[in-house]
């Protein structure tokens, strides 16, 4: 016949391993790691007039992932530093393949001349990962407001892949001067 303690001590180890399997499952779940880590490169504007548009390609989504679609929930520069009172916003452009460009760079006027779509993130914003067409990289737009400096140290993502849920800073760093 077999003893209560050891009977309860059975059940008291199932439950222990259901409960790791679950928080395991779960931990699974809330960390995907689609990006890689922010910084790697580092782009550097000259003196820029108040008042005018800077545009920079800040994160160029993994080619060697496996080619799938994300939906993203927001995109968040990573500031610094912000001195010049900017206005910051993330786009998404898909990289128009006749054009020859491998990536937006870094430019004054909206990169409409590479992007065969340029839209802002929003809530909901599909970005393809993995090679093949479409390209699709994700832009800052900097708008200073007075002279000063703007240092962004990537961009915080927060995204839907499949069932996970995610959020990354991922991407390049900018540093941007306005006089």
């Amino acid at each position: 016949m077999e003893s209560t303690t050891s009977h309860r001590f059975r059940w008291t180890a199932v439950g222990l391993a259901l409960a790791l399997g679950a928080g395991g499952a779960a931990w699974w779940v809330t960390h995907p790691d689609v990006f890689g880590d922010a910084g790697g490169y580092s782009l550097s504007t000259a003196r820029e007039e108040v008042g005018t548009s800077y545009y920079a390609g800040l994160v160029s989504p993994p080619l060697d992932a496996e080619r799938r679609e994300l939906e993203l929930r927001s995109a968040t520069p990573v500031v610094a530093k912000n001195t010049a009172d900017a206005d910051l916003e993330v786009y998404l452009c898909e990289v128009d393949p006749g054009q020859g460009a491998v990536g937006v760079g870094s430019q004054r006027t909206a990169p409409t001349d590479v992007c065969s779509t340029f839209e802002r993130v929003t809530d909901g914003t599909r970005l393809v990962v993995g090679g093949g067409e479409a390209y699709q990289e994700l832009v800052i737009r900097v708008q200073a407001a007075q002279p000063g400096v703007v240092e962004v140290r990537g961009i915080e993502l927060s995204y839907r892949d499949g069932l996970r849920r995610g959020t990354q800073v991922t991407g390049g760093h900018l540093t941007y001067r306005a006089r």
